[in-house]
């Protein structure tokens, strides 16, 4: 299994003279297909992934979940490119223990790539 090559970034200049990211691409791999695509600057992960028809979820879980509070563990993923450390307690406890990360409480703030 190889990964996806990746996409140029969308910016555009603020009126300070620095460049702030407005897209970045995600990549992710669902087991059997890699899906590319772009994502609003800032965004949930699990709202990235869900529009785009990737669900984080298993089949028991995507009707039984939290709906992206952070409570409920059912939208791990893993994050191979792209992460910032956690700063929810559940997401930290979950990566601490090489578990994965909840997507829910991952926000877009650069190119990642990401299995479910």
């Amino acid at each position: 299994m190889g990964t996806p090559s990746s996409t140029q970034e969308t910016s555009t200049d603020t009126s300070d003279g620095h460049n702030k990211e407005t897209s970045h691409t995600v990549s992710v791999y669902d087991g059997d297909t890699w899906h590319t695509f772009e994502a609003e600057h800032g965004r949930t992960l699990r709202e990235v992934l869900w529009e785009h028809d990737v669900s984080p979820h298993g089949q028991l879980t995507s009707h039984l979940n939290c709906g992206g509070q952070g409570h409920c563990a059912a939208c791990t993923v893993e994050v191979q490119e792209g992460d910032d450390d956690p700063d929810q307690w559940l997401d930290a406890f979950l990566s601490s223990q090489d578990m994965g990360r909840l997507s829910c409480q991952i926000d877009v703030t650069q190119d990642m790539t990401v299995r479910v």
